[in-house]
């Protein structure tokens, strides 16, 4: 719903801006000499006719001064994309501290005879941890390294066979793995792998394509990595023109295993990467682990099953006691790091729930969300009007507000946890969605900001730091503006810019 014309400021900034143009700006009572050059700036983007009809918001604080510069609608609750991954980082570090680890647990429920062989079942118990198998964020912690490190547990001791079934246990979490509000286009594809209690290979797999010979012809799947046993392709993928790029939609639910291909892939591909979600990653594992074992010389009598494939089909899932060893996570500012600078979607879901897991004994969506709520709450931030859907900010439902957020960044830059935090942010010119931009500018290795990105929703909130060299808390959100998103993400820039060459 639009509530205002975002070109028209309230009247308390145009009072300002028309009678101090290059002396003060006044925000709740505080004071800020600024240059020129950001009024300018302010006011050049407040009454962009691309802003006309948009809902937009905007936050700007001197944290050691211990005043707010300039705000705009910042109680103003919309939809901040993945700057909503700020709130679930900052709270996880806070809530949890930067040192927390998960530990995934190799265990069975069985005896071990004399000659090696368990009389049992072999279970992997999952805790959340949303690294497990991921060699993106640290190739020691690729799928072949957890699995070699759980055979050594099995050889010294002394298990050489396992008359049973391998058994994946994602219970700590609820099997919701998408967040209800999420759409249809997106859950396929890799952005909307989800969450589980035994992530692995952050819930993907990459399909490649080869094209046809021609622009519209059909083009092929050429295999996937890691193979997803039983996962189908009903393939109406075309060819593209030459340089055209990954316009390729996966769509499929969690738990089905035939995945719908459309879109193209550029003329003269001969194996393109797509990446798309995993159906059931618990059972992956499993029947992975399993196969793993059986090609290192431990043979296994039974299958590989999640605890959900084990009830549908009858299969008994006990309760095992004898504990043989663990997988032990990076602590949560590594995770912490990745899930900011890559944006991760299914790392901030999984932060989340292990939030309602650790606070209130519930690994779902809503408890962690709610935990966050009361957190901040007894914090002194207003969370009126903030509605948390998920943690990664994929769900367009989701809202916040602009001081909302701002005040948690102003809180936690006075935290031990803070260079956690900070140093997960992408640095303008440098790593992350801001890599490639501010070359040559004031805020080139100065500026660290999340980004945000969806369907006519553009956000930016991090830190800065000013030139009187005070450090700087920014939020900055549009929803619904006009133009292409490559336009008003410059246009941002050029504000963005301005703030550091305060």
């Amino acid at each position: 719903m639009k509530c205002f014309q975002a070109s028209i400021l309230p009247t308390t900034i145009l009072l300002f801006l028309f009678l101090f143009p290059s002396h003060h700006l006044l925000a709740n009572g505080g004071t800020m000499v600024a240059p020129d050059g950001f009024h300018k700036a302010f006011s050049a983007f407040a009454n962009d006719p691309a802003l006309r009809n948009a809902n937009w918001s905007f936050y700007l604080s001197d944290i050691h001064a211990g005043k707010v510069l300039l705000e705009h609608d910042s109680h103003r609750a919309i939809t901040p994309a993945s700057t909503q991954k700020l709130v679930t980082t900052i709270s996880a570090l806070l809530m949890l501290g930067p040192t927390y680890t998960y530990h995934t647990a190799l265990l069975h429920d069985g005896r071990q005879d004399a000659s090696g062989v368990l009389q049992g079942n072999l279970y992997i118990r999952g805790s959340g941890d949303p690294s497990l198998g991921s060699a993106r964020m640290d190739d020691t912690l690729a799928l072949e390294r957890v699995f070699a490190h759980y055979l050594k547990i099995l050889k010294q001791k002394g298990i050489h066979s396992i008359a049973g079934n391998v058994l994946a246990d994602e219970s700590a979490f609820d099997l919701e793995m998408v967040p209800r509000k999420w759409l249809w286009e997106d859950m396929g594809n890799y952005f909307g792998a989800g969450s589980s209690a035994l992530s692995v290979n952050e819930n993907e797999y990459t399909v490649f394509f080869r094209a046809g010979r021609s622009v519209g012809d059909p083009a092929s799947v050429a295999g996937h990595e890691p193979i997803v046993p039983g996962m189908t392709f009903l393939n109406q993928v075309r060819t593209g023109p030459r340089g055209s790029g990954d316009r390729v939609y996966i769509f499929g639910a969690p738990f089905v295993q035939e995945r719908l291909l459309t879109g193209t892939v550029p003329l003269g591909s001969q194996r393109f990467p797509v990446r798309g979600s995993m159906p059931e990653p618990p059972l992956f594992f499993a029947r992975a682990f399993r196969e793993y074992l059986v090609k290192n010389g431990i043979g296994v009598t039974g299958q590989g099953y999640s605890r959900r494939s084990a009830a549908l089909q009858g299969v008994q899932f006990g309760n095992p006691q004898v504990r043989l060893g663990e997988w032990v996570s990076p602590p949560l500012f590594e995770i912490a790091f990745r899930t900011n600078v890559a944006s991760v979607n299914s790392y901030a879901e999984n932060l989340l729930k292990t939030i309602g897991l650790v606070v209130a004994g519930q690994g779902t969506t809503a408890a962690g969300a709610n935990a966050i709520r009361q957190f901040w709450e007894s914090r002194g931030v207003d969370m009126n009007g903030m509605v948390l859907h998920d943690g990664s900010g994929l769900s367009p439902s989701n809202r916040i507000t602009a001081r909302q957020l701002g005040q948690m960044l102003e809180q936690v830059s006075a935290d031990r946890i803070f260079p956690a935090l900070y140093n997960s942010l992408p640095v303008a010119g440098f790593s992350g969605s801001l890599a490639g931009f501010f070359h040559n500018t004031p805020s080139e290795g100065i500026l660290r900001a999340k980004s945000g990105f969806l369907g006519n929703v553009r956000a930016y909130a991090g830190y800065t730091t000013l030139q009187n060299g005070n450090l700087a808390a920014f939020v900055f959100i549009v929803n619904d503006y006009e133009g292409t998103p490559a336009a008003m993400r410059e246009k941002m820039f050029r504000l963005m810019n301005a703030i550091t060459g305060s």
